[in-house]
């Protein structure tokens, strides 16, 4: 089973039609054309539906490149 950095890379790389190569631990809005505020939607979706979780409105805030996110993720699913 892949691990959660394993699978947020992959999942960003889905969303954000881009290889996973494209995506370390400083990716944000600014690397990548497709994260845009729809992009962001599309990844928020979905990272909840993969790990079943929720973010709310002042997380999504905080999700600002691939190692926030990671460490969001973590909190959230106490890894």
């Amino acid at each position: 089973m892949p691990n959660i950095e394993e699978k947020l890379k992959e999942i960003m790389a889905l969303v954000f039609d881009v290889p996973t190569t494209d995506i370390n631990e400083d990716t944000g809005p600014d690397d990548l054309d497709n994260w845009d505020s729809i992009g962001t939607i599309n990844l928020i979706t979905a990272l909840e539906e993969e790990f079943d979780i929720e973010f709310e409105d002042e997380e999504i805030l905080d999700l600002l490149n691939f190692q926030l996110i990671k460490i969001n993720l973590e909190e959230k699913l106490e890894v």
